[in-house]
């Protein structure tokens, strides 16, 4: 009997292999008898690609991204930051004598790429109300924009120390901060919508020939502190004290507009959210990359096929683990720093259903292992998708799901990634364990 029913998987991949035309690895090439019930499969078909999504939200994230990496792979990225400030209160002694202003950057520790060389930052005040252009929105997305002067109010150029300094100082114009003092200090400003009328925020472009993106922190933190606008003036009470003063203009909202030219790439036909570019058309890898959304996607199209087998014959699914093997060549900064990817359910027009729940019942992410024995690689992913593979199983209709991987934090970071196909080099080709149980 046993016997028989290993035929019958022999029988049914070759069944599967004459109706599949790519070059993708096939349902039961090879197969492991584990035990007398057990069978592990590994081999089942993958079709695999790289699309993007059109937009994501980057308000209300809490960084503040700046910079420009060139990249001959993923695209030509560029982030630029708009946010718009206040102080706590509105008021300043009549006695009080303007001095200068300087917008602060504090970093929050993150980075993407060279620190090495000089960055270069341009500061200037928008000129739209801060609110989305589509009267649609609530919310900023990394495509969102808004309009400002082209005069420049403040600039600096500076080699990043994101892990051993604090923050970087940009003088502002003189009379841009003066203006604003005297009409605090006169009472024409007494509140924030009195301060919107002359004062609607500023937005920082990097310089294109930067190869680097760095965070800054917009909230109070205990540790880090906060990026400001700081107003410094001198209180004249006539006493032979240390009257130096300052009013801080705290961050209120903000977003990051974050956006890459793939033009030169690979990457290039994708043209919409509902394009798939499959992994044989990008040289066997399949790219992610926080801030512009590209992400990872992977069908499993047989796998009603097995429920067929299942009736027939008996037997079920125990346990599916997906492994994928990310290339160490490509990754833009340490992989070990990218400990995880958000694992969700999309449909065939690649609209997100839901995100995959794990088998501990919370939400799915795939983990990053440090070291693979069998295939001595040094880092891999791994995501127990048994519940998908259940969920097609059992579905009462025909379904065309697939899975996305994304990056945990893609809205408010450039993070990048490229993982191998299944059809790639045997050593590093992605792959899902199957644990098959006959009854």
């Amino acid at each position: 009997m046993r016997n028989t029913i290993i035929l019958l998987f022999i029988g049914f991949c070759i069944l599967i292999s004459c109706n599949d035309d790519s070059k993708e690895y096939l349902v039961g090439e090879d197969f492991i008898n584990l035990d007398s019930k057990l069978v592990l499969i590994d081999t089942l078909t993958l079709l695999t690609a790289t699309i993007q999504s059109d937009s994501i939200i980057t308000s209300g994230t809490n960084r503040i991204l700046i910079g420009a990496i060139k990249d001959h792979e993923f695209g030509d990225l560029k982030s630029q930051s708009y946010f718009t400030l206040a102080p706590k209160e509105f008021y300043i002694d009549e006695n009080s004598i303007y001095d200068s202003i300087a917008l602060i950057l504090r970093y929050d520790r993150y980075y993407y790429g060279d620190t090495i060389n000089p960055l270069s930052y341009n500061v200037h005040e928008i000129i739209d109300d801060f609110e989305p252009k589509d009267k649609d929105q609530t919310q900023f997305y990394n495509t969102s924009y808004l309009n400002f002067k082209d005069e420049i109010l403040g600039e600096k150029s500076f080699i990043p120390y994101p892990n051993k300094k604090d923050s970087i100082n940009i003088i502002l114009n003189h009379s841009f901060g003066e203006n604003i003092f005297k009409k605090i200090q006169n009472k024409t400003i007494e509140n924030i919508n009195d301060l919107e009328k002359i004062f609607k925020g500023i937005t920082i472009i990097p310089n294109k020939t930067s190869n680097n993106v760095l965070g800054f922190k917009t909230r109070i933190n205990s540790e880090l502190g906060a990026s400001v606008i700081r107003m410094y003036y001198t209180l004249d009470d006539g006493l032979n004290s240390d009257n130096d003063r300052f009013i801080d203009f705290e961050i209120r909202e903000i977003f990051n507009n974050i956006s890459n030219n793939k033009s030169s790439t690979l990457l290039s036909p994708i043209t919409d959210s509902e394009y798939i570019l499959p992994s044989i058309d990008t040289n066997n890898q399949m790219y992610i990359q926080a801030g512009t959304s590209l992400n990872m996607r992977i069908e499993v199209p047989f796998i009603r096929d097995l429920t067929s087998l299942e009736s027939e014959n008996g037997g079920t699914v125990m346990n599916a683990t997906l492994k994928m093997y990310p290339n160490p060549d490509n990754h833009g900064s340490k992989i070990s720093a990218i400990d995880s990817l958000k694992v969700l359910i999309i449909d065939n027009k690649n609209r997100i259903i839901k995100q995959v729940i794990g088998p501990d019942g919370n939400p799915l992410y795939a983990t990053l292992k440090s070291y693979d024995e069998e295939l001595n690689f040094d880092y891999y992913y791994s995501a127990d998708i048994t519940s998908f593979i259940e969920e097609i199983q059992t579905s009462t209709y025909l379904t065309n799901y697939a899975l996305l991987f994304q990056m945990p934090n893609n809205n408010k970071s450039v993070d990048k990634l490229s993982i191998y196909d299944s059809a790639s080099n045997k050593e590093s080709r992605m792959k899902i364990e199957l644990i098959y149980l006959l009854y």
